[in-house]
This record gives structure tokens, sequence and C-alpha cells, in this order.
């Protein structure tokens, strides 16, 4: 039942992304892309680099004990962690259960693994917040409109509440996640028996740092900022420059609308219309404002295509070990 949700939801959201394309108009969105042409791609695609790096390491960070760390396997896993959520059609957490995946299958343990990437989840979030509440005020400053802005106002004021409950109930909270982490680790039965009291044991292990937990959390609040500077950038190279603080403002709001559409396999649908009307907040035109959102899943595509097919090819090689070794 839940994969046929997803798979409507994606249906609904491509038939929306294509509506509004035809909507808007080929002609101007083509124009548009044109206008960034291929060298602003790659200048593009270059500047994503340092987010993936920044959001990498933050989870290095949160499993710097597990053995076999470093921290090149886990931007290799954080890149493929997008790439399940950004290309291929799952929710964001079907991403985060593809990007565990990808570390386990280089040798990391996968107990260590799940919990290592639900910390990270967590810690992503937490650091989410604050970027979501500067968009919000930002966009209350700069652009105010009466029901956008109540709308992500609300929206944070959400994530705000569900981030006070989280501290409150802490012990709830803890448990769950070792739960969490233990099956997510008998997703994949083929790795070796890690009960829950493994998962315990990593899962206290690495709370008992908090400074490792802030330094997760500083990276991660990094990685927003620098993906408000590619929007910034994105939108200099297609000709409607806007200040950093209205990138802010548009990649913080959208931070908090695509939260609550994690159910919506890659965000189709919902990551166009958010920048259409977000853009317009600040006199970027709907053709050009499509165009970021386009320009960000061709970078998607060029970044995490040859990851996906890359990790292809690893799954095929274990499957095909034992043939060799008997």
């Amino acid at each position: 039942m839940r994969r046929l949700l997803g798979e409507l939801a994606f249906a609904a959201g491509l038939a929306a992304t294509v509506w509004l394309v035809l909507h808007l108009g080929l002609r101007p969105v083509a124009q548009a892309l044109a206008t960034l042409g291929v060298g602003g791609m790659l200048l593009v695609i270059l500047a994503h680099l340092p987010t993936l790096v920044a959001l990498g390491l933050s989870w290095w960070v949160l499993a710097a004990d597990v053995d076999g760390s470093h921290p090149a396997r886990f931007v290799w896993g954080r890149l493929l962690r997008d790439a399940g959520g950004d290309l291929l059609p799952f929710t964001q957490l079907g991403g985060y259960v593809l990007g565990a995946r990808a570390l386990v299958l280089t040798g990391l343990s996968g107990v260590d693994t799940a919990v290592s990437s639900l910390l990270d989840l967590f810690v992503e979030q937490a650091a989410k917040i604050p970027y979501m509440l500067a968009g919000v005020l930002l966009l209350l400053w700069l652009a105010p409109s009466g029901r956008v802005a109540d709308l992500a106002f609300a929206i944070v004021a959400l994530s705000v509440g569900a981030a006070a409950a989280v501290i409150v109930r802490w012990r709830w909270v803890r448990a769950r996640l070792s739960k969490m982490a233990a099956r997510m680790d008998r997703l994949w039965p083929d790795l070796g028996a890690a009960d829950r009291r493994t998962a315990e044991a990593a899962l206290e292990a690495a709370l008992a740092q908090p400074g490792r937990l802030g330094r997760g959390f500083c990276l991660h609040l990094i990685a927003w900022l620098l993906g408000a500077a590619e929007v910034w950038l994105t939108l200099y190279l297609l000709g409607a420059p806007i200040s950093y603080g209205a990138a802010v403002a548009i990649d913080g709001v959208f931070a908090a609308i695509r939260g609550f559409a994690f159910a919506v396999p890659s965000a189709i649908g919902v990551q166009e219309g958010a920048f259409v009307v977000l853009g317009g907040l600040f006199g970027v035109d709907a053709p050009t404002a499509l165009a970021v959102s386009l320009v960000r899943r061709a970078r998607d595509l060029v970044i995490g295509g040859p990851a996906v097919v890359a990790w292809q090819i690893l799954e095929r090689r274990r499957r095909a070990r034992p043939a060799f070794t008997s």
C-alpha cells in the first residue's frame, strides 16, 4: 500500500511538472536554460561539490570510531543517498537506506552504518531548523507576502515544535533510534547478525561525545548555507541576479516545504512549483524560476547518475563473488 501511494505521488508530481512546463511555454523555459550554457552548467555542478563534501564529512564525524571509517567513504555514501532521493523513484527515507547500503558495500559494519546514518539524519534536521527560520525571517523582511509568508512560518513553527518534542522525550527517541538501527541492519541479513544490543552500544558510544554532534551540526549548517549560494549562482548565470539573502529565503523556505513533502519521490512537482512561487516573490519570472529547478535536476543527474551505476556494479560483483569462490 505504501509503495502504491508513493508511485501515485510520483505520477501526480510528474504530471504537475509537465503541466507547469507546458503552461509557462517550452520556448521561454528553453531560452532561460540557453542563457546558462554548457559553461554555466559546469560551474553549477562544480559549485555543488563543496556542499556534498561538507555533508559527507558531517556523517563521517558522527561515525569516526567505526572500524574502516574514512571521509571519502562517507562522501561516497552521501552522494548515493542524495542520488537515491533525487534521481530514483524513492522517498527521502529510501535514499537514507541506499546511502547506508553504499557504506556497507565498502566494508563498514551494517549496524554501525545504520546508527551513524540515523544520527546524521537527526543532526541534519536539527541544523535545518535555524536555516529554515532564517529563510522565513528574510522572506518576511525582503518580500513580505501574507499567504506565502504565513504558510512558511507555520511550517517552521511545526518543525521547531517537533524539535522541542524530541528534546522533551529524548529517552523515547533514543529507544526508537536503537530499534530503527537494528531493523535497518536486518534489511541485509547476509551481512551477519547484529542484534539490538549491538545497535544500542553503538548509539550510546556516539551520543557519549556531544562535541562530535556539535561538529556535525556545524558542518550541516555550512552545507545549507552553501546550498543557498548555489541558488544565488544559478540565478546569476540565468540572468536573474538576486541578493544572497533572497537566495537563503528561497532555499530555506523550500527546505521546509520539501521536508513536509518527504513522501513524494524526488520531490517531483513540489520542487518545481516551490521555485516558481518563491522566485516570483523576488522578481524572478516563472520560466527562469522553473529553469532553476530543471538545472538542479540536471546537476543531480550528472553527479548522481554515475554513482548509481557504480552502486549497481558493486552489487553485481557482491552477488557474483560466491560463484567464483565455490
